[in-house]
């Protein structure tokens, strides 16, 4: 079952994913405004890394396998979760009948438009005369794990997908408020968790940012907090704790949370750990002295290249002020501190880690890069794209 192609159909299957994928990427200037050259290369690289998760996958523990195979005879219905993905993926694999490697295609769009919108909002907040730093953009596109993570079957490609379209959508929140609305859908879809935090950020964004008066901020708010309560209710529903409003569950979930993999090659003490040293853990490690093997070099050497760009653009952030406006700055922000803390309390594997920080790391990214300097004088046209 776990091929790449076992019949005529499978073939052409393959044939179309790869081309609808490449359709994309030729015509998406009109929407995200990235290059041609750029937007094929970064497609070309994320089809690669796709094909290399493939044949990693069928000689290693992989979640892509599980979700492939489960989807073959999914019979549960509509869910929320990891059944979501099942219910996804079974539209191509038993429906469609595509083979494994068929499949992998199909998730290999879902990131590469997640890095596709990412690239088009990183040019976005860096006009032209941010040359130095619209480079330094392209390498960390080209990063291997950012393709690598979000190119297989599974929740990574539609979370990553679903933080691409976030962060372009909220640049511009008045024009890309469908793109939005996507995002929040596939996060709510795949881990619902998540979608509440988003929900949460978007509300107290809008509140705090908006160029209204009291009543109109009133009914945002009346509007506003039934739907992010209802989206935190989900995601601790979804996380198993059946009475949210007792801490007692949410705290013995928390504890068992960090329980888990805790003998594993590649797990860390998160109950041993202070706050600050337990965020940085979850963002920055393994460093490359810590990974074994040669995708843990690889990984290693992506978290010393994050590290740098946080720890140069937190020094220039005293010095400059940020081009994004606040609505955009304050969305990102809220919803990658609130999605690093919780997850970094409740994740004890560093493998996960790795993969699900990219559900916001694109957010910081943006933020940081919004604070770079240039020899030229700044200009208002900075600001007033955003508007």
């Amino acid at each position: 079952m776990l091929t790449f192609a076992d019949n005529t159909w499978h073939i052409i299957a393959i044939f179309l994913a790869f081309m609808i994928g490449l359709a994309i990427s030729l015509s998406q200037k009109k929407i995200f405004g990235v290059p041609l050259s750029h937007a094929v290369g970064l497609y070309l690289w994320h089809t690669i890394m796709c094909m290399y998760y493939f044949y990693y996958s069928l000689n290693n523990v992989a979640d892509s396998t599980n979700y492939y195979l489960w989807s073959l005879n999914y019979s549960d219905g509509f869910e929320f979760g990891t059944k979501g993905v099942n219910l996804i993926t079974s539209i191509f694999s038993s429906v469609l009948g595509m083979s494994y490697g068929g499949t992998f295609l199909i998730f290999n769009i879902f990131g590469a438009v997640g890095l596709l919108a990412l690239a088009g909002a990183l040019w976005e907040v860096l006009p032209e005369r941010h040359l130095p730093e619209r480079r330094l953009t392209i390498v960390i596109l080209f990063l291997p794990g950012v393709s690598f993570w979000s190119s297989a079957i599974g929740k990574d490609s539609l979370t990553f997908m679903a933080a691409g379209l976030a962060v372009w959508a909220a640049l511009q929140l008045k024009r890309r408020y469908p793109a939005m609305l996507l995002a929040l859908g596939v996060f709510f879809l795949v881990r619902p968790h998540i979608g509440g935090i988003a929900v949460v950020a978007l509300a107290l964004a809008l509140v705090f940012t908006l160029r209204s008066g009291i009543a109109a901020k009133a009914a945002l708010l009346a509007v506003a907090i039934p739907v992010a309560a209802a989206g935190i209710w989900l995601g601790l529903d979804y996380a198993g704790i059946s009475d949210p409003a007792g801490m007692s569950d949410i705290s013995d979930y928390i504890e068992e949370r960090q329980g888990y993999n805790m003998e594993g090659g590649s797990s860390i003490d998160i109950a041993s750990m202070s706050w600050p040293v337990r965020l940085f853990s979850y963002l920055f490690r393994p460093l490359p002295l810590e990974a074994p093997g040669f995708l843990g070099l690889v990984v290693g050497f992506e978290n010393i290249v994050l590290l740098a760009i946080c720890i140069f653009f937190l020094l220039t952030a005293f010095k400059a002020r940020s081009r994004l406006p606040l609505f955009p700055r304050a969305f990102m922000l809220l919803f990658a501190i609130g999605t690093l803390v919780i997850l970094a309390n409740t994740t004890a594997n560093l493998g996960i880690a790795i993969r699900q920080k990219w559900m916001f790391v694109p957010m910081l990214l943006c933020v940081a890069f919004s604070y770079a300097r240039t020899r030229y004088p700044a200009s208002r046209s900075d600001e007033i794209a955003y508007a």
